[in-house]
């Protein structure tokens, strides 16, 4: 009975033994992987990372070799970033500058085999592992006065491709590895992997950060020079424009001499004509201003009561030669508000004749009042109206509705300029429209003038 019991209980001291051995071994790869995820979280560049790494592993091991090498992102070459030795005098010529990349299609180099089959390999020298990446005699050189007896080649493998391979040289065959190797090796390509695919991340966003930067800056370069140029072509076209539109005046007014009725109709298509382009011109000029900080204004009380009625009375005849009704209903008390007088007139133009540029048939009604603090005037046309995506990005520079493909005479700059007015006058401008075909209301608003 008593050697049985003996037995049993020694059964049970292996048993206990052999499991805390077991949890010591887990616990110890639980610590390496620990230190392995803290120098992940604090390197974000590869190279920095892949150093790290090599050596947390050289310092846990004393391996006599831990290398690791990274595959281009077509998978073609494999180029050495990092190797850390016992002796770093020992491998003097291990320069990761210096050494050759691995073509991934050799029939011969142990890394390149493992990282085609996906599968560990022990190597049968290091100089299988490194060349042709240095000389063959160097390696036999270094891995004898290492002392190495066995190579190890892990390749890294994530999901879509190759990433690299972790390569250890022992002083002891690859069948002597302990049990903490082991499941150290097991546990630690995976974060490795990922680890490095992260690195590899956050440089090629970096790279792409600098790049997107270096061309906002060319872009911002080119937009200034374009922006001046609208500025000075814009200036040196208004002056004969406006020439152009003087000697037209006169040729209509008879005051040159009597006109035949054709050359009369000639004349007034060419004072149309003269009209858009100073139009045009003169949207140029805002743009290059408001764009270049250059648009100032100059705010004064005033009554935007008389400034919408003339404004009004001058579109009248166009409206009446498109056989429109126009009507400005305005309240009978004063409607003051601080405004620039040739803006706020240049933002009422604009929206008038747009409402009787795009109104076939039917009326253009502008109204005032005051509400909440505010000068609201809306000009409501029974027009061509807008869709839901024409109404998103209507303000917009060189953006015009869709229904502008029967009018050939827009310039896609008179909204963007009206908004931008009217922010620097402290007002906002809106559209709304039920839909194609149902008309459009364009609103504008002032801070009542205290």
């Amino acid at each position: 009975m008593g050697n049985k019991g003996t037995t049993a209980a020694e059964d049970v001291n292996r048993e206990l033994y052999a499991r805390n051995a077991e949890l010591s071994v887990r616990n110890k790869t639980l610590s390496l992987l620990h230190k392995m995820d803290d120098v992940t979280v604090r390197a974000l560049e590869t190279s920095e990372m892949v150093s790290e790494i090599v050596r947390a592993l050289d310092a846990e091991f004393s391996y006599p070799f831990v290398a690791i090498g990274l595959c281009d992102e077509r998978g073609k070459r494999l180029a050495w970033k990092s190797f850390a030795c016992v002796d770093g005098k020992a491998c003097p010529f291990l320069s990761v500058e210096k050494m050759k990349p691995i073509a991934l299609s050799s029939r011969t180099n142990a890394c390149a085999l493992a990282i085609r089959s996906g599968r560990r390999r022990v190597a049968a020298t290091l100089a299988s592992v490194l060349s042709p990446s240095i000389p063959e005699g160097h390696a036999k050189v270094f891995s004898k006065s290492s002392g190495i007896r066995s190579t190890l080649v892990l390749p890294l493998i994530s999901e879509t491709r190759p990433v690299g391979v972790l390569v250890v040289g022992m002083d002891r065959m690859s069948k002597d590895l302990t049990a903490y190797e082991r499941d150290t090796f097991s546990s630690l390509l995976g974060l490795i992997t990922i680890a490095i695919q992260k690195a590899e991340t956050y440089a090629r966003l970096q790279r792409t950060t600098k790049q997107l930067r270096e061309a906002n800056h060319k872009l911002r370069a080119l937009d200034a020079m374009k922006t001046e140029f609208l500025s000075i072509a814009s200036h040196q076209l208004r002056t004969p424009l406006s020439v152009m539109k003087g000697y037209l005046g006169l040729l209509k007014a008879g005051i040159l001499g009597p006109l035949e009725p054709k050359q009369n109709e000639t004349l007034g298509r060419m004072a149309d004509g003269t009209e858009q382009l100073i139009l045009l011109v003169n949207h140029l000029l805002d743009v290059s201003r408001i764009e270049s900080g250059r648009l100032v204004v100059r705010l004064v009380p005033a009554d935007l009561r008389g400034l919408l009625d003339g404004v009004a009375k001058f579109i009248q005849g166009k409206a009446q030669e498109r056989g429109l009704v126009l009507t400005c209903e305005l309240p009978d008390a004063p409607m003051m508000a601080n405004v620039d007088l040739e803006k706020v007139k240049e933002v009422f133009m604009n929206l008038l004749d747009n409402a009787v540029k795009y109104t076939e048939k039917g009326s253009v009604k502008a109204r005032m009042w005051e509400e909440g603090g505010m000068v609201v005037v809306t000009v409501t046309d029974t027009g061509m109206g807008l869709t839901l995506e024409d109404l998103e990005k209507l303000f917009q520079k060189f953006v015009t509705g869709s229904a502008s493909r029967q009018v050939q005479t827009t310039t896609g700059l008179g909204l963007y300029v009206v908004r931008k007015l009217m922010e620097a006058m402290g007002g906002t401008a809106s559209a709304a429209s039920v839909g194609t075909g149902m008309g459009s209301t364009f609103t504008l608003k002032f801070p009542v003038a205290k």
